[in-house]
């Protein structure tokens, strides 16, 4: 339901502010009958969470999981190797102190 519109000009038009504003009823109130869960004409239950994601698993995403379990792998790969050489140059550094 739109607010109503009605202009309050003068027949002559000599009213020049009610010709820019005109005055509108503010007054709006939804009617009683309308389902605020998304539609009152299907009783169709929203998906769970877990059939969407089981859905998800189940379609899309096993297509993907090999490509990006293997770039999971080597990014793993890639940290592991900096921490190794990390520790390394740590050690390194303490023999060169006389502390090992």
């Amino acid at each position: 339901m739109k607010p109503s519109c009605s202009s309050n000009r003068s027949r002559d038009g000599s009213d020049r502010s009610a010709r820019r504003f005109p005055i509108t009823d503010c007054d709006y109130q939804a009617p009683p009958y309308i389902d605020r869960s998304g539609g009152h004409c299907a009783n169709v239950p929203a998906p769970s969470f877990r059939s969407i994601s089981r859905d998800y698993f189940r379609n899309e995403a096993r297509y993907t999981f090999a490509s990006e379990a293997a770039l999971f792998a080597l990014i793993a790969m890639t940290a592991a190797v900096a921490i190794a050489s990390g520790a390394v140059a740590a050690i390194d550094f303490l023999r060169a102190l006389g502390y090992l």
